[in-house]
Parts: C-alpha cells; sequence; structure tokens
C-alpha cells in the first residue's frame, strides 16, 4: 500500500452526480454512458472512498411514485450498508428540470414554487433516512434579465 492509496479513514467522498454525467453539454449528446447509483457504491467502496454526496435527483430521477422512491432508497440504504459507505450530505436537484427554467422558489408560477418546496422537504427527508448529517440548501436562483 503507497502512501496516496485511499483509506475510509481519509473521509474522502464522492458526488454521485459526477459519476452520473454521460459527457452531455447544452451543444452536444451524451458522449458516454452513465453509473446507475448501486454500481457506484461497489466500485467506490472498492476505491476505498468514505462516502457519497448526493441530490436527490441523482438517486431517485423526477417523476417516481414515492412506492418506487421507496424501494430505490431501501435498495440504496442496503448496498450503503453492505458496502461500509455512507451519505454526509443530501441536496436537492432544484435546476435540471425544464419545470425550474424560471427557478424553482422564484418562479412566478405559484404551482412550481410549492412543488420545489414539496421536493425539498422530501429530499431533507430522504437525507435524513440516508443518514446525512448535512443538507446543503442551493435555492438554484434564474437571474432576472
Amino acid at each position: 500500500m503507497s502512501l496516496f492509496t485511499p483509506q475510509k479513514s481519509d473521509r474522502f467522498t464522492f458526488g454521485l452526480w459526477t459519476l452520473q454525467n454521460n459527457g452531455r453539454d447544452p451543444f452536444g449528446e451524451p458522449t458516454r454512458p452513465g453509473y446507475d447509483p448501486l454500481t457506484m457504491l461497489d466500485k467506490l467502496s472498492d476505491l476505498g472512498v468514505y462516502g457519497v454526496n448526493l441530490h436527490d435527483h441523482d438517486l431517485l430521477g423526477f417523476g417516481k411514485s414515492i412506492a418506487e422512491q421507496d424501494s430505490i432508497i431501501a435498495a440504496f440504504k442496503q448496498r450503503l450498508h453492505d458496502t461500509g459507505l455512507c451519505v454526509p450530505m443530501a441536496t436537492t436537484n432544484l435546476f435540471t428540470h425544464p419545470i425550474f427554467r424560471d427557478g424553482a422558489f422564484t418562479s412566478n408560477d405559484p404551482k412550481v414554487r410549492a412543488f420545489a418546496l414539496q421536493k425539498t422537504m422530501r429530499s431533507m427527508d430522504v437525507g435524513h433516512e440516508l443518514g446525512a448529517k448535512v443538507y446543503v440548501f442551493w435555492a438554484a436562483v434564474k437571474a432576472l434579465k
């Protein structure tokens, strides 16, 4: 083992969104596949990573029922347990889906603002369920033109 070989005691964490990135930018199509969250946990554990940070969207995607989300969360929790990884930080994705094109909490549409609030509260619950001790509230405010 080298001095630079990662150890869980280093407490290095990885954002799920970084491995799910499929290399797509606003001007092109994806250049590589992303990894599913369960596979990511296995690989990151093999590399000596301590934990993973995530947006709700990284794990649950968009538009799944509560039952589907609960199933995904249960499988993810089990894989966290199996790999010895943890989730130190969670946050909410309030920017990727087109519904947030005019902002989330700053949208002129009260239905979008209400949805953003519900999505954020659910994300906080998911983070807590996964053991996150930190929740980052990033409002993803759109600039006014």
